[in-house]
């Protein structure tokens, strides 16, 4: 009978042991992290081999950008009335240039290189417009492009030859230039910039003579009034300017929209100033 109460009270420690151990397990499961197990009493915890992709949250600074923009050539200083002849190459239509541009980042902080296209409306000389009584051409006035150069004419009359002025045949026509340019660091907030271009495609200049001497007037001939210049005259274009680039999407990002300021000048014409807004819409 005593050993049989013993076995009982073995039995029940043993059962009591067992449920203590379920509880401190349940008790300890709960408060394991999600990433660990118990086996056997032995806690053993999983190490999961998790890559996070981090670009979710951070923006691509491309090498490479489109620019689209729109700028206006301003002539340094006037026509000058002095002197026998004026080419149409040196009139300035006072009409916007449209641009598309490709740069590349250059390496070792080199700046910025860009190749480009822009397409503008020079005036076009239209010679079979010309009135057969012209004796020459007159310029200099206050109007602007085509209002100021007329054709001085000599009209037969029944009692004397007629003097008078007329506009000069010129309209807009179309122009493509081409050409790489280079843009370097910014120092006080601007820019330095270099460009060398050359027109692709352009109407043909035309040479005006003025009237002259009033005695040759009587023997001038229209055609000899006016004469096609060569293909290659004025066909490059060098500028040296500033750029400032406007706002910023996040710190240190490129702007998406710049101003520029650039002196050009036209080898054996004239020269100016070019000013143009150019805005990127690539993702930054």
């Amino acid at each position: 009978m005593e050993r049989l109460n013993t076995n009982n009270v073995m039995h029940h420690c043993g059962l009591l042991w067992l449920g203590m151990l379920l509880c401190v397990g349940a008790w300890s499961a709960d408060r394991m992290p999600k990433d660990s197990i118990v086996v056997d009493g032995q806690h053993l915890r999983v190490i999961a081999d998790v890559r996070i992709d981090t670009s979710a949250w951070q923006v691509s600074k491309s090498g490479k950008d489109w620019w689209f923009g729109v700028g206006w050539d301003f002539q340094a200083s006037p026509l000058s009335a002095s002197g026998t002849h004026i080419s149409t190459l040196d009139l300035f239509s006072n009409r916007p240039a449209l641009r598309v541009e490709r740069q590349q980042v250059m390496r070792n902080g080199g700046g910025r290189l860009a190749l480009f296209a822009e397409h503008s409306q020079p005036w076009t000389f239209s010679s079979e417009e010309v009135s057969e009584n012209v004796k020459g051409w007159i310029w200099g006035g206050e109007g602007q492009g085509s209002a100021s150069i007329q054709q001085f004419t000599l009209t037969p009359d029944s009692l004397a030859f007629e003097r008078d002025t007329t506009m000069a045949p010129l309209s807009p026509g179309h122009a493509v230039r081409v050409g790489v340019s280079w843009e370097g660091n910014p120092m006080g907030g601007w820019r330095p910039r270099v460009s060398v271009s050359g027109f692709a495609w352009r109407p043909f200049g035309w040479s005006l003579r003025a009237p002259g001497d009033p005695g040759s007037w009587m023997a001038a001939d229209a055609s000899d009034t006016f004469q096609r210049e060569a293909m290659w005259r004025a066909r490059m274009r060098l500028e040296l300017g500033l750029v400032l680039d406007l706002g910023e999407s996040y710190p240190s990002a490129r702007s998406g929209a710049q101003f520029r300021v650039d002196a050009f000048w036209l080898p054996g014409s004239i020269g100016g100033l070019f000013l143009s807004l150019v805005m990127s819409p690539t993702k930054r």
